[in-house]
């Protein structure tokens, strides 16, 4: 086992350096809020399939993220 931060940990750590509440994305991509903390906590069993990538795009995106790279390593 590797002390490598998943790709979520580095997805929230961004959002905090920007100080981008979840509340902000939510409003913004319509994401219920317990779904984009289920991406921050790497709990993708708790979102809807159909949506989960769509879902992982939007977050991206709005945080200034890289969402190719996140798409990927998901």
């Amino acid at each position: 086992m590797t002390n490598k931060k998943q790709f979520f940990d580095t997805l929230k750590a961004h959002r905090e350096s920007k100080k981008i509440k979840i509340s902000e994305i939510a409003d913004f991509t319509k994401i219920n809020s317990k779904y984009i903390e289920a991406i921050e906590n790497g709990e993708f069993s708790a979102l809807p399939v159909v949506y989960m990538r769509l879902f992982l795009r939007a977050y991206s995106n709005f945080i200034g993220a890289d969402s190719k790279k996140a798409l990927e390593e998901y």
